[in-house]
């Protein structure tokens, strides 16, 4: 099981080491949903992530809200893409919408250029996306690089035991070679649970480990 936890300082990743987690998602205002976290913040990640061994995601978004960018959000973004990785990040999240909620393909072809060889992951923007638009989403992101999607199955208002049924479904719809990671009320309390009922095999959370 690939245990991946959401963090928002230093103390937090340390800790989140010490108990044993597989991955990080760096971020800033957790309280918000994250949001691209500051570059000092990202440069002592990486040294601390690269020194245990485990693998560093970086939270892309600028604002908190809807996932409707303007343009210059949008450059915003890929300014914040490009040093990322020349600070050695080699793993971003992100997500852009229309005003309708569908994938915007037009920002999202931008970010993803910018990403390079970096690994994208699609955050919960995809929880915003009409349910009947998801499974053409998810051929989309994949055949255009993207391999993780967090998703929630609804609204983070919800508890995830009401969005069982529809994480089922995404898992059952998703294009092999696409993972599902469910997030968003997962914890070490309930993961192993979780994890067994939708048969996957990577969870997220802020308390997805037990802090030691």
């Amino acid at each position: 099981m690939i245990k991946e936890m959401a963090v928002a300082d230093l103390q937090g990743i340390q800790a989140g080491i010490d108990a044993g987690v597989d991955r990080i998602e760096l971020n800033n205002h957790l309280e918000l949903g994250g949001l691209t976290p500051n570059f000092d913040l990202v440069a002592k990640a990486v040294e601390l992530t690269t020194a245990a061994g485990i693998d560093l995601i970086v939270m892309v978004r600028p604002r908190s809200g809807d996932f409707n960018y303007s343009h210059l959000e949008i450059e915003t973004m890929l300014q914040t893409i490009l040093h990322l990785r020349a600070l050695g990040v080699r793993g971003v999240t992100f997500g852009v919408l229309t005003p309708k909620g569908n994938l915007s393909r037009h920002y999202m072809v931008e970010l993803l250029e910018a990403a390079g060889s970096m690994e994208v992951v699609f955050h919960m923007a995809f929880d915003d996306i009409p349910h009947e638009n998801q499974s053409m989403t998810m051929d989309w992101l994949l055949d255009h690089g993207v391999r993780r999607i967090l998703t929630h199955g609804g609204a983070l208002s919800q508890s995830i035991n009401t969005t069982m049924d529809w994480l089922k479904e995404t898992i059952a719809n998703a294009p092999a070679g696409m993972t599902i990671l469910p997030g968003g009320g997962v914890n070490y309390e309930n993961a192993g649970i979780i994890a067994n009922e939708l048969s996957v095999s990577e969870l997220h959370g802020t308390r997805i480990v037990k802090l030691v």
